[in-house]
């Protein structure tokens, strides 16, 4: 698979389980938007990550311990 540029990209297995609800939801959303779910389940997993977790793309997020100094 093609990402936008047009380059592979690697994907890994990652399964979660998800309440009856939730899954019904995802189908739904898939079905109204025609995105796959993986594609929608990525993109909301970006945007926590992104903005809610805040972690932002592209940094090393340090553990939390003593500070040097």
């Amino acid at each position: 698979m093609a990402n936008f540029y047009g380059r592979s990209r690697a994907y890994v297995s990652f399964q979660v389980r998800l309440t009856p609800e939730l899954k019904e939801r995802l189908l739904r959303r898939s079905y109204e938007t025609g995105q796959s779910q993986v594609a929608i389940v990525n993109a909301a997993l970006e945007y926590y990550l992104d903005n809610v977790a805040g972690i932002k793309p592209g940094t090393k997020q340090e553990p939390p311990g003593n500070p040097e100094g």
